[in-house]
């Protein structure tokens, strides 16, 4: 399969309380700095940006990578970074193996945590 053909998209919803930057399909070495340059686009609008998992099918390394380092320049330039993520998905398994469901904030609902409520 060609990187033309491979089934990937990423866009931003701006929302009151900040950015939801939401990818679908695959998130791989070819894709994930479309999603890294979204991250960090967004990172400053509104103190919150919540990264959509849900429609992804399918994440290699460049994808935690990505993650982690959205996570880290959150901390440095003080605002709120969370994932949200499908319970039962194949991306849901990555995360609980590399060990990021316990060190990063993840959500069910984006705009439940942009509003501040608990997730």
């Amino acid at each position: 399969m060609s990187v033309e053909e491979r089934p990937f998209d990423v866009r931003w919803e701006q929302r009151d309380a900040g950015v939801v930057v939401i990818a679908t399909g695959e998130i791989d070495l070819w894709s994930a700095p479309e999603v890294k340059a979204a991250l960090a686009e967004h990172r400053t609008r509104d103190g919150s940006v919540v990264l959509d998992l849900r429609g992804v099918t399918f994440m290699d390394s460049s994808g935690l990578g990505l993650i982690v380092e959205s996570n880290q320049r959150a901390r440095k330039h003080g605002f709120r970074f969370a994932v949200a993520v499908g319970g039962a998905s194949d991306v849901h398994r990555i995360l609980e193996m590399s060990g990021l469901m316990q060190v990063l904030e993840f959500v069910d609902d984006p705009d439940a945590f942009l509003a501040g409520e608990p997730s």
